[in-house]
């Protein structure tokens, strides 16, 4: 039983490609997917990956093995878990405002349960039902494109504006848990909540799609038949999971006791990840998948 949590977030500064390796369909090379809903995510060990590899240059490999525990794993085991990273907040195409950040009744629901689940605090903020022709903004949002009656443009859809509010403190909640940057301050200005549908449909075809070819050292062309496509999460993106932490499984034989318990170890996580700008997912020479992260506990 763990006994400490935090909730991660993720923002992508650039475009993402946690691969699920080679598909056959018309994208090559698609990202991770949750197989039972279909949105985005990213696996919980490949952050684990990432996040022990930036532990081992920043601590000492006693400690690092301490909380991920040993490479050989006869040695013993870690004592944190995290969980695969979820889709929050989705950026699509807006015909005013540059790009709005969708959102759902199931992903907020699975939100304010997993922020449960982490903290075992209830969130007070209520979470809207919407119809699959309506779209939930702020009443002064400027996403709206006509007053009479209130329209929003996304990609190639328009929406009628629903009558209902966004909660305050549900916009709140969000911002206490996301990376704090220019761009999410205006959160309040391009949040908007679409149907469970809507979003499902967005998240699969509102998805940036590269073709990449492979060049023939010899020659400098283009190698034939070597022509894939690559899909990527868009940046903007905002990822969360979850992380729980134990006490160690591993004997500290230093005399540094600062990750003896359950509460030692998350906070050295926080201090290893907080408010840092990481590199997830592949294609990590072309500049994809940077990401800021924010921790909470």
């Amino acid at each position: 039983m763990y006994k400490k949590s935090g909730l991660i977030t993720y923002y992508a500064l650039t475009p993402v490609h946690n691969g699920a390796g080679s598909s056959v369909s018309y994208i090559d090379l698609p990202v991770q997917r949750e197989r039972h809903t279909s949105f985005p995510i990213m696996a919980g060990s490949g952050l684990k990956g990432v996040f022990r590899a930036l532990a081992e240059r920043e601590l000492e490999i006693g400690k690092v093995n301490i909380i991920f525990g040993p490479e050989n794993g006869s040695e013993g085991s870690s004592c944190v878990a995290f969980t695969d990273a979820k889709i929050l907040l989705y950026p699509v195409r807006s015909v005013k405002n540059t790009f709005a950040w969708i959102t759902c009744p199931f992903v907020l629901k699975r939100f304010k349960e997993d922020l449960e689940s982490a903290s075992g605090k209830t969130n007070n903020f209520s979470i809207p039902e919407v119809s699959d022709d309506k779209i939930i903004v702020a009443s002064n949002s400027p996403l709206i494109i006509n007053n009479n009656p209130k329209k929003v443009g996304l990609e190639e859809f328009v929406f009628d504006v629903d009558n209902t509010q966004i909660d305050n403190n549900l916009i709140n909640a969000i911002k206490g848990y996301i990376p704090d940057t220019e761009t999410t301050q205006s959160l309040s200005e391009r949040l908007a909540i679409v149907s469970d549908n809507v979003f499902t449909d967005l998240v699969n075809y509102a998805v940036e799609v590269r073709t990449r070819i492979k060049i023939d050292q010899t020659t400098g062309t283009a190698s034939s038949g070597a022509l894939f496509t690559v899909e990527m999460v868009p940046s903007e993106s905002i990822f969360y999971s979850l992380v729980f932490a134990d006490d160690p499984k591993i004997k500290n034989n230093s005399n540094d006791n600062s990750n003896d318990d359950a509460n030692g170890v998350i906070n050295k996580i926080k201090n290893l990840i907080d408010n840092k700008v990481i590199q997830v997912g592949g294609d990590e020479t072309i500049g994809l998948g940077f990401v800021k992260v924010k921790f909470t506990n």
